[in-house]
C-alpha cells in the first residue's frame, strides 16, 4: 500500500505547477469606456459619474475608484472577497446597459475586465541587432514574436521600444492656401478613395462570381496620385500640396541595455499555466533563434521563474536540513540505529503521501505550499515519537516486538489523534478569514493539515508495522553492562526534573509570580516592535524614475536622463550589475539595474538603493526622481497596494481640484521630513499645459461651419489624422496627414489653420475662435463617488511600514483640513489593518475551538481549561525571539501565532492525559501522580519540542532567495514553543494540583458535590 503512495505521491509531485503564490482571484472587475478628444473634467461629468450611478446598484460592492483622463474613463469595482466574479459580471453587463442611452453617441461601447494579478511579463527577452530599428520592429512583429506566441502556456506579448511605419503626408500650408484646400479637404479624398467594398453576386453561366470593387492603395504613387478636388477643370492632387513618404512614425519609447538600443518583448504566461516550464520554454526559443539567425541576438533579460526557483528550492534546503537536524536529535536521545531509522523513514513517506494529496487537490507548489510542507517537517515526526517511544517502553518492560507493537500503538492512538486534531483545527478559522491575506494562508494551512494527517497515518500503520518487525531493543531484565552516557544523562536529566517540580509543586506562589511577571514582561515589550503586512525581501532590481512637467518632449527628457545617467555611472558599484538599462517615454523615463546573485555582491541592495537615492535625487532642477528597490515579491505589492508600487499610500479626498493640489503639496511637504520617508510623490502632477479653443458658434453657424469641422482640421493641422490604411504582406501601415513640422511650431500658426465653409470658401480659423493659455488637470480620480488626489511615498531600508504611517498620522494630526476634505490611509495599510483583525479573528475562534475539541477529548470542562494555561506562555518566548531577531510583527508572524496556539497545548495534553491515567490505573495520590507523569513524560516532550525548534531553524535562519517570507513564522514558532515547554513542564503540573485542591474544598463545603467529584476525580481520564 505504500508503494502505491510513494507512486501517487512522486507522479503528484512531478506534474504540480510551480509558481511564486498560490492563485489568487481578485474580485475585481473593471470598466473601460473610450470617448476621443474630450478632457478629463469633460469625461468625468460626461461619463464617470453615469458610470459610477448605474455600477453602485451592483451588489456586494465594497469599494468603487475611477479615473478620468483625456479621452478615456476607467472605473474599477471591488467586491467582497468570495463573492463569484462570473455571476456579478452579468449584473455589471445589465448596469451597462441600461446605462448605454445615457452616454455621449460618439462613446465607444464599455469594456469590462478582470483584475488579474499575473497579467505581468513573467520574462522580459531583448533584441540586439545591427539594422534599423524599424526594420527590427517588424522582424520582432511578424516572425520572432509569432514563434514565442507559439509556446503553450505563453499569452500576450508586448514590444517595447519598437518603432511602428507609417505613409506620412506633410502638407505644405502656403500650397494648400494657394490651392483653395483645406486639411478636411485631403483627408476626405483620402478615405474616399482607398476602400474595398463588397458588389454581391452575379451569374456567369452555371456559377456565381463575386463582384468586388477594389480601391485600396496598393503604391505610394496610387497615393501622390489621389485627387483632392477639380478647381476651374484642373485635377489638384496630393502630391501638388504635400510630400508623401514612407517613413518611420513618431518614436514614443527608447530604450537601451547596456548602452545598446534595443527592442524589448514583455512575454506574459496564461492563466494557470506553469511560469517556471513556461520560462525554460522561452529561453530555449531564445536560444534557438540565436543559433538560427546570425542578425539578431535575443538575450534574458528579466526572469521571473529564476526567483521562483530560488525561492522554492530555499524553502526545499530547510525543510531537507530541518529534517536532517530532526532526526540527529532523535538518535542523540535514543541511541539505537533501528528506532532513528523507522522514525527517518516515516518523514519522507508522509511528505510524498502529501504530494499525492496537492495534486489530487488542485494545489501548487509556491512559496506558501512548500512553506507549509516545511513548517510541518518539525511537526510529522511527533506523532511517529509518541508511538514508538511507547513500544520501545513496553519492549524494555519485557513484551514482544509484535505486542509491544500493537499495545503501545492502541495505548497512545486516542492521544495522538487528538494531539493532531488539535492542531488541524487551529487552521480551520483561516478559512473563513475574508482578507487576501487569509486567502493566500489558505492553501499553506491545507498543506500543513495534510502533512499531519499523513503523518498520523504513518505513525499509526507504517512505524508499528517496522517496530514488529526491525526494532532493536532488548529487555530491561535481559540487559547487561552498564548504561549507555546518553542514558544515563537523560536519567540524570529526568531526575534533576523531578526535584524541580517537586519543590515547585511546594512553593507554587513563587513560580506563579515568576510567570505572571515574565508574561508582563513579554506583553509590555510588544510595544517596542514594529509592524508591516509583509516582511521585507531582498530585492534583485533597482530603478531609477524620473518624472518631468505633462508634455516634455520625449528627446529633451532623454538629454536630461543622460545627464542623470552621467552622475549614476561614477556611483554604481558595476561588479554588481548584470544588465543596466535605459527606458525614456514622453514625460518619464527611467534606469534600472538587473543585479547579480545575492551571493556576488559587494552591497546590501537595500543599501546600494539609500546610496543612490541620496546622491540623484536633487541632483537635477526640475526632475522628480524615484529610486526604488523591487524583490521577486514584487507581486505582494501589486496585490495589497491595490495595483500601486509605493509602500505608503494617502488618499486626500475632496472636490475642489485646486484646493486638494494645495493641500497635497502641504502634505507633501511634511512627510518629506519624516525619519525613513523617501520618494514622495503626488498622483496628480502640475497640470499639462493647454492651448484652450472657444468657438464662435454664431459666427460658425452663419457661415454654415460645424464644431467638428474646425476640431478635425486643428487636429489635422497639429496633432496629424489617420485617412486611411496601406495594406503591405498582411501588415496595415497607417496614412497620416499632417502639416510640416516648420508649420506647426507654435500657437501662432493654429490661427492660419483653414476650413471650408458651406457656400464652398476657405474661411481662417483665426476668424471663428479664439485661443487662451491654461493648464489642465492630467487626470481626476474618485473613490467611492469622491475626489481623490494621492500622496505615495517609498520607505528606507528597514523601516516598517506600521511605523512610518504612524509618524505620518502623528505628524499630519496638527494639520487643518477646510471642510468637505479628510486623509485616508490605504494601500498596503489599509490591507495591514484588516489583515491584523482577521488573524485576531482566527486567534480567539483558535482558542473556542481547541478547547471544545479538548472537552471533547477529556469529557471533562476542568482538564482542557488546565491545558489551555499553555497558550498565554508562548507569548514569553515569542516577543523575545522577534526582538532579538530585529523581526517585525507581519502576516506571518501572525500565522505563526495561530499555529502556535495548537502546537503548545499537545505537550500539556500530553502530561495531563498521563497524569489522569496514573491516578486512574495506579490509585495516586495527586501530587504524586503528577511527579510520575511529568517523569515519564519528559522525554517524548524534549524530544518532540526539539524536533520541531530544530525542524524549524533552517527556515528561521532566512537564508536564499524569499527566506524572508517564512522566517518569521518559523521564528514565532521556536521562541513560542521553546519557552511554553520549559515554563509548561512546572507550570502546567501547579496548575493541575492547585485546580484539584480548588475542586476537593469546593466539594467539601457542597456535600451533594462531594461524592460525585470523588468518582469524577477517580474516572478522570481521556478517550485515549
Amino acid at each position: 500500500m505504500f508503494l502505491i503512495i510513494i507512486t501517487l505521491g512522486t507522479l503528484g509531485f512531478r506534474y504540480l505547477p510551480v509558481d511564486l503564490l498560490p492563485p489568487i482571484e481578485m474580485p475585481e472587475l473593471s470598466v473601460q469606456i473610450s470617448y476621443p478628444n474630450v478632457g478629463p473634467e469633460e469625461m468625468e461629468l460626461l461619463v464617470t459619474e453615469p458610470l459610477e450611478n448605474a455600477l453602485s446598484t451592483v451588489q456586494n460592492v465594497e469599494r468603487m475608484s475611477s479615473n478620468s483622463r483625456e479621452g478615456n474613463s476607467w472605473v474599477s469595482i471591488r467586491f467582497a472577497q468570495g463573492t463569484n466574479l462570473d455571476s456579478v459580471s452579468n449584473d455589471v453587463r445589465e448596469a451597462l446597459d441600461r446605462l448605454r442611452r445615457q452616454l455621449p453617441e460618439d462613446a465607444d461601447t464599455p469594456r469590462i475586465n478582470r483584475f488579474n494579478p499575473d497579467d505581468s511579463a513573467i520574462v522580459v527577452v531583448g533584441a540586439q541587432s545591427n539594422m534599423d530599428l524599424m526594420d527590427l520592429t517588424t522582424v520582432l512583429e511578424r516572425d520572432l514574436r509569432r514563434r514565442f506566441e507559439q509556446i503553450p502556456g505563453v499569452g500576450a506579448i508586448d514590444v517595447w521600444g519598437g518603432i511602428d511605419s507609417e505613409i506620412r503626408i506633410e502638407v505644405d500650408r502656403d500650397r494648400l492656401l494657394a490651392g483653395g484646400l483645406t486639411m478636411n479637404d485631403i483627408v476626405q479624398a483620402i478615405g474616399r478613395e482607398s476602400s474595398n467594398s463588397p458588389g454581391g453576386n452575379v451569374q456567369r453561366g452555371l456559377s456565381d462570381l463575386y463582384v468586388r470593387s477594389l480601391g485600396e492603395y496598393s503604391t505610394i504613387d496610387e497615393i501622390r496620385d489621389t485627387v483632392i478636388r477639380t478647381v476651374n477643370g484642373v485635377a489638384l492632387r496630393v502630391s501638388d500640396v504635400a510630400d508623401v513618404e514612407y517613413d518611420r512614425a513618431d518614436m514614443g519609447r527608447y530604450v537601451e541595455i547596456n548602452d545598446v538600443p534595443m527592442l524589448r518583448l514583455g512575454i506574459r504566461k496564461q492563466s494557470g499555466a506553469n511560469t517556471v516550464e513556461v520560462a525554460a520554454q522561452i529561453r530555449r526559443e531564445a536560444e534557438r533563434i540565436n543559433q538560427e539567425r546570425s542578425d539578431i541576438n535575443m538575450l534574458i533579460v528579466t526572469d521571473q521563474s529564476e526567483f521562483i526557483q530560488d525561492s522554492i528550492d530555499s524553502v526545499r534546503n530547510s525543510a531537507v536540513w530541518g529534517g536532517i537536524l530532526a532526526v540527529i536529535v532523535l538518535m542523540a536521545f535514543f541511541r539505537n540505529g533501528s528506532i532513528t531509522s523507522i522514525i527517518a523513514v516515516s518523514i519522507p513517506i508522509a511528505i510524498v503521501a502529501t504530494f499525492a494529496l496537492l495534486f489530487f487537490g488542485g494545489l501548487t507548489l509556491n512559496q506558501m505550499s512548500f512553506g507549509g510542507l516545511a513548517l510541518g517537517v518539525g511537526l510529522i515526526v511527533d506523532n511517529a515519537i509518541v508511538v514508538i517511544e511507547n513500544i520501545v517502553r513496553l519492549r524494555q518492560n519485557g513484551a514482544s516486538k509484535k505486542r509491544a507493537a500493537r499495545q503501545g500503538t492502541r495505548q497512545v492512538t486516542g492521544a495522538i489523534v487528538a494531539s493532531t486534531i488539535t492542531t488541524c483545527v487551529i487552521f480551520l478559522p483561516v478559512v473563513f478569514m475574508q482578507t487576501l491575506t487569509g486567502t493566500m494562508f489558505q492553501e499553506l494551512a491545507l498543506v500543513v493539515v495534510f502533512s499531519l494527517v499523513c503523518s498520523l497515518f504513518v505513525a499509526l500503520t507504517l512505524v508499528p508495522m517496522l517496530s514488529s518487525r526491525f526494532l532493536n531493543v532488548v529487555p530491561d531484565t535481559e540487559r547487561t553492562g552498564p548504561l549507555k552516557g546518553n542514558e544515563r544523562f537523560l536519567q540524570a536529566v529526568e531526575a534533576r526534573y523531578e526535584s524541580i517540580l517537586s519543590w515547585s509543586l511546594h512553593h507554587r506562589l513563587a513560580i506563579v509570580g515568576a510567570t505572571v511577571l515574565l508574561l508582563g514582561a513579554s506583553v509590555y515589550g510588544v510595544r517596542y516592535l514594529s509592524y508591516e503586512l509583509a516582511p521585507q525581501t531582498e530585492a534583485d532590481q533597482i530603478s531609477i524614475r524620473m518624472n518631468m512637467d505633462e508634455g516634455t518632449n520625449i528627446a529633451i527628457l532623454h538629454s536630461y536622463m543622460m545627464e542623470m545617467d552621467n552622475i549614476v555611472q561614477e556611483i554604481v558599484p558595476w561588479d554588481d550589475v548584470l544588465y543596466y538599462t535605459r527606458d525614456v517615454r514622453n514625460s518619464n523615463a527611467e534606469i534600472e539595474f538587473a543585479l547579480v546573485d545575492q551571493s556576488q555582491r559587494s552591497m546590501n541592495a537595500d543599501d546600494l538603493t539609500d546610496y543612490i537615492r541620496a546622491r540623484v535625487e536633487s541632483a537635477i532642477p526640475g526632475m522628480r526622481v524615484q529610486v526604488r528597490a523591487q524583490t521577486g515579491m514584487w507581486i505582494m505589492r501589486r496585490i495589497f497596494g491595490s495595483g500601486g508600487e509605493d509602500a505608503v499610500q494617502i488618499e486626500l479626498r475632496g472636490y475642489d481640484l485646486d484646493m486638494a493640489e494645495t493641500l497635497a503639496q502641504s502634505i507633501r511637504d511634511r512627510v518629506e521630513t519624516v525619519p525613513g520617508i523617501a520618494d514622495v510623490n503626488l498622483s496628480r502632477l502640475e497640470g499639462r499645459p493647454e492651448q484652450n479653443v472657444r468657438f464662435d458658434r454664431e459666427r460658425m453657424a452663419s457661415l454654415g461651419i460645424g464644431v467638428a469641422d474646425v476640431s478635425r482640421a486643428i487636429q489635422s493641422s497639429i496633432g496629424g489624422s489617420r485617412a486611411g490604411v496601406f495594406r503591405e504582406q498582411g501588415d496595415e501601415v497607417d496614412i497620416i496627414v499632417r502639416l510640416r513640422p516648420q508649420d506647426r511650431l507654435n500657437v501662432q500658426d493654429i490661427d492660419n489653420i483653414s476650413v471650408r465653409a458651406g457656400d464652398g470658401q476657405v474661411v481662417p480659423v483665426s476668424s471663428l475662435v479664439t485661443t487662451t493659455y491654461d493648464r489642465g488637470p492630467t487626470d481626476i480620480r474618485r473613490i467611492n463617488g469622491q475626489r481623490v488626489t494621492y500622496i505615495n511615498a517609498n520607505l528606507d531600508s528597514g523601516v516598517a511600514l506600521g511605523d512610518a504611517v504612524q509618524a505620518i498620522q502623528a505628524d499630519l494630526a496638527t494639520m487643518s483640513l477646510p471642510d468637505g476634505f479628510s486623509i485616508v490611509y490605504g494601500g498596503e495599510y489599509e490591507e495591514q489593518i484588516k489583515a491584523q483583525r482577521d488573524f485576531i479573528m482566527a486567534i480567539v475562534m483558535a482558542l473556542i475551538l481547541i478547547y471544545m475539541v479538548m472537552a471533547a477529548q477529556f469529557e471533562r470542562f476542568l482538564d482542557p481549561l488546565i491545558v489551555m494555561f499553555s497558550v498565554p506562555l508562548a507569548f514569553i518566548g515569542v516577543v523575545p525571539t522577534l526582538l532579538l531577531t530585529g523581526t517585525t510583527l507581519n502576516m506571518q508572524s501572525f500565522m505563526g501565532m495561530v499555529m502556535l496556539i495548537g502546537i503548545v497545548v499537545n505537550n500539556a495534553i500530553v502530561l495531563v492525559d498521563y497524569i489522569n491515567l496514573m491516578r486512574r490505573e495506579e490509585q495516586m495520590p495527586v501530587i504524586e501522580a503528577v511527579v510520575k507523569a511529568g517523569r515519564l513524560r519528559l522525554r517524548p516532550i524534549l524530544m518532540t519540542t526539539l524536533t520541531t525548534v530544530l525542524g524549524l531553524f533552517p527556515l528561521a535562519v532566512g537564508i536564499g532567495a524569499g527566506a524572508e517570507m517564512q522566517a518569521s513564522l518559523a521564528r514565532v514558532v521556536i521562541g513560542g514553543l521553546a519557552a511554553s515547554t520549559l515554563i509548561t513542564l512546572v507550570f502546567i503540573p501547579i496548575v493541575y494540583v492547585a485546580a484539584n485542591d480548588l475542586r476537593d474544598r469546593l466539594a467539601a463545603r457542597l456535600p451533594g458535590r462531594k461524592a460525585s467529584a470523588q468518582s469524577s476525580a477517580s474516572t478522570s481520564s481521556t478517550s485515549a
